[in-house]
């Protein structure tokens, strides 16, 4: 596996990922009036990148206003479908091979900040906070970006709904992503919870990958396997989840971070305090041949922060490339004896 970050396109940023021995990057796409990526503007990304010294390997969230209408099954989803067989195309055409996507039709869903280990501030979800007050749950994400703006639902959409609007989008958008040699990685629902505000999160359990993977048969149909949110997940065991999925090689990149606590209450916590056996998570990684990438995913907000959270993502950086070492030494003692 490589260690990855998700970056924008600035000096600042790519200095960082050079510095702390980062050479693969995600990109997390701005919004665009044109509901596509045109071949010009990812092969330009990618050069970006590639005169700085990083491979761009995965395309991360476009923006929600590039597949709304297909999310909620709203006219005019076939032109959206068509724009993002165009995103496939371009992707196919600067040699960029995963599009990591969401099937969250509100984003993401957090309810607040909690003071961890030394001040620092960790997002934390509950529950009961967040059905007493919905709308300030919606798009956490948008207290740490600018112009992000919060999608109150129009609709009430079913679970049964929200997978036919799935399995429509992917069944017309798989047979370009084949050609062009692409892989579609879903996200889980990050709160992995069934519905808010009437609209279905479907993506929300081990059994509910089982089934995006059966619904649709294809090389390009897989995961992009959340180990936090996988430990969100009432009673599921990360590192068994992994050889799961990876066993089948249905896991196509991953993010890497951990939690305290599952449903209906969790915390984000540094790497080294949550309740998963890290170590563990890169061994399976490594035993069922995952070589894609996996990236540094939120980090708590420590003192002296700057507005990209460089404090730390070195820190979490750093962590993550101990266990890889780690992992290593393990195996060539396991070799030796």
């Amino acid at each position: 596996m490589k260690i990855a970050l998700q970056l924008g396109v600035s000096e600042e940023e790519t200095k960082f990922a050079c510095q702390v021995g980062v050479e693969d990057v995600v990109w997390g796409v701005p919004e665009s009036p044109k509901g596509y990526l045109d071949p010009d503007l990812l092969l330009e990304t990618r050069d970006f990148f590639a005169n700085r010294g990083l491979r761009l390997g995965v395309i991360e969230n476009v923006p929600s206003s590039f597949y709304d209408k297909i999310m909620f099954g709203l006219p005019g989803r076939d032109e959206q479908i068509e724009s993002y067989c165009t995103t496939l195309r371009s992707m196919g055409r600067a040699g960029i091979k995963v599009m990591s996507y969401n099937w969250m039709a509100l984003g993401g869903i957090s309810t607040d900040q909690i003071r961890g280990r030394g001040g620092a501030l960790k997002r934390r979800f509950d529950l009961d906070s967040a059905l007493a007050a919905p709308t300030a749950a919606l798009d956490w994400r948008g207290f740490f970006r600018e112009n992000r703006p919060i999608h109150l639902p129009d609709v009430e959409v079913t679970t049964e709904q929200m997978w036919d609007n799935l399995v429509y989008f992917l069944e017309r958008v798989l047979p370009t992503a084949e050609e062009e040699g692409v892989k579609l990685a879903a996200h889980p629902d990050d709160a992995p919870i069934p519905s808010f505000l009437g609209v279905a999160r479907i993506l929300n359990s081990v059994e509910s990958f089982d089934r995006l993977i059966d619904a649709v048969p294809s090389p390009s149909n897989g995961i992009n396997f959340c180990q936090g949110t996988f430990s969100e997940m009432p009673g599921v065991d990360v590192v068994k989840t992994i050889r799961r999925f990876g066993s089948k090689g249905k896991i196509f990149f991953a993010h890497c971070r951990d939690t305290k606590g599952t449903l209906p209450t969790f915390t984000e916590v540094f790497m080294d305090e949550g309740d998963t056996d890290m170590i563990a998570t890169v061994q399976a990684f490594r035993e069922v041949g995952f070589d894609g990438l996996i990236r540094a995913d939120h980090t708590p907000w420590v003192v002296g922060e700057n507005p990209h959270g460089h404090r730390g993502f070195a820190y979490q950086i750093g962590y993550m490339k101990g266990l890889a070492h780690a992992a290593t030494a393990i195996e060539q003692r396991k070799g030796a004896a």
